[in-house]
């Protein structure tokens, strides 16, 4: 039976998965294929780097300040607002030239192209179930490549090119990854949702926040379908808004996403008949 484990887009809430991937370990609960969207993305890499060490603060993440504003330079119109070269030296330094074949479990990070709207996986697998008309495989890349296009937030980070495409957030097309989890040979899906649907009356306070909000609202319907059809169980450790660029919750979050693991750890095994 193989264990796939889909984590899902949403910023610095990521730092959640980080609690989760913690708590599993701790249990000696292994999953076989890790997909991540986005922050998801980040996670996925970090584990299948063996880079995730027991990370409590923002400052022990490898690659913290992907998260800070202040370290960009602002290009202005029309690819992005923020210059994608900061970044990138960030995701160079921590991941090294590993690629995707190189990380162990079986990683995977997804993205959008901006020009055909397919959703792009890179890995260095193939399916083993047909893929429907609007996926396509990326291949075996660099894992910090492949990180750097699935977190390209439309309008706000400039698009990332690998070969002939052009690539935005895969949290556009597919947010939270349980379906390709499933077509990479998942017999068992959990999935972490870092969707929060508490609403509240909260400002926004800058551009950046507009445009994370109003991509979580694009991906929420396609989301909540995957993982009706895809996901055995859904972990959503977010209880309450939290805002892209809160870093004094990172802290908050990480435990955030351990207490929801431990909570569930019944159910995981359950699941994955142990």
């Amino acid at each position: 039976m193989r264990f796939g484990l889909a984590l899902g887009g949403g910023g610095l809430k990521g730092a959640a998965h980080l609690g989760v991937l913690i708590v599993l370990e701790e249990n000696n609960i292994k999953p076989d294929i890790v997909v991540g969207t986005s922050a998801g993305s980040i996670a996925a890499a970090l584990y299948g780097a063996g880079l995730l060490p027991v990370v409590s603060t923002m400052e022990s993440l490898p690659f913290a300040n992907i998260f800070r504003l202040e370290n960009y330079r602002l290009t202005g119109l029309p690819l992005g607002l923020i210059q994608g070269g900061t970044i990138e030296g960030m995701l160079k330094k921590a991941l090294g030239s590993r690629h995707l074949s190189e990380l162990s479990p079986l990683t995977a990070a997804v993205a959008c192209d901006l020009m055909s709207g397919e959703t792009v996986i890179y890995t260095s697998a193939r399916p083993v179930k047909p893929l429907p008309p609007d996926m396509a495989m990326g291949g075996d890349v660099p894992a910090w490549q492949a990180v750097r296009a699935s977190i390209s937030i439309p309008a706000l980070f400039a698009p990332y090119k690998i070969g002939s495409r052009l690539l935005v957030d895969g949290g556009l097309t597919d947010n939270v990854p349980a379906d390709i989890a499933s077509y990479l040979g998942a017999d068992v899906v959990i999935a972490v949702d870092l969707d929060c649907r508490v609403v509240t009356n909260r400002a926004f306070r800058h551009a950046g926040e507009v445009l994370v909000q109003s991509l979580d609202i694009i991906s929420r319907r396609n989301t909540t379908l995957a993982l009706k059809l895809y996901a055995d169980l859904v972990l959503k450790p977010i209880k309450k808004p939290v805002s892209f660029w809160d870093f004094g919750e990172f802290g908050t979050l990480v435990a955030a996403g351990a207490e929801e693991a431990r909570r569930n750890l019944p159910q995981i095994r359950r699941l994955l008949g142990r």
